[in-house]
């Protein structure tokens, strides 16, 4: 056999160890997710069980009361994932956006749709976006008490989550969370910039940050 065969050889060898070490990593990276995943939607059923905040309807059973609190639209509220690719709630990669609480209105406004499709243009499709309080309410700053009945969700999200980067959305939000996350970004309320016509502010904050990682 010829140095040039034997050389030939070797290098396929080590090409086909590079394929299997790759492949096993993406593999790993999967079942890392997909726990994560798991662990996220056990979470939500904590959450949908949850009637810390609300104190209406106490003669009836628990199970009642939360399908009531959900007909009033003041239940748990979670960013849903799109048919372009944000995942919402359901992102489980390092990056993880944590925006004040959800209010009564419709998700498919302009502002949402703005977030949204600032997420996908600055690759945070597979980021995952919560809030600090989790149920809905009139829109305004949260109050002392919905913070501390749901930072420990917060908190879980951010054990599950393993986060990276943490990215505040607005003011409110990163005065809550600043002490309590590491490399910790804040950005323009992506509600804000839509009303204020300061889109141009949100992206190169977005631009900027995507850059970074």
């Amino acid at each position: 056999m010829s140095k040039i065969t034997i050389f030939y050889s070797f290098l396929c060898l080590e090409s086909y160890k590079v394929r299997n070490l790759i492949t096993k990593a993406r593999w790993v990276r999967t079942l890392k997710n997909g726990d994560k995943l798991v662990k996220l939607h056990e979470l939500i059923k904590r959450i949908e069980n949850c009637l810390r905040c609300y104190e209406e309807f106490e003669d009836v059973s628990d199970a009642d009361r939360i399908k009531i609190r959900d007909w009033y639209l003041n239940g748990p509220w979670f960013f849903p994932p799109d048919k372009h690719g944000v995942k919402g709630f359901f992102g489980t990669n390092d990056v993880m956006f944590v925006c004040p609480k959800p209010s009564t209105g419709s998700f498919d406004d302009p502002a949402s749709k703005l977030f949204y499709k600032l997420l996908r243009k600055y690759n945070f499709s597979k980021a995952h976006v919560t809030d600090i309080v989790k149920c809905r309410s009139k829109a305004g700053t949260m109050s002392s008490r919905e913070i501390g009945n749901c930072f420990q969700f917060l908190l879980k999200e951010k054990e599950i989550l393993q986060p990276r980067i943490v990215i505040a959305v607005g003011d409110e939000a990163y005065s809550e969370i600043r002490d309590h996350f590491r490399n910790v970004r804040r950005i323009l309320h992506y509600a804000a910039a839509y009303r204020w016509k300061k889109t141009e502010k949100l992206e190169s904050q977005l631009e900027q940050i995507s850059n970074q990682l």
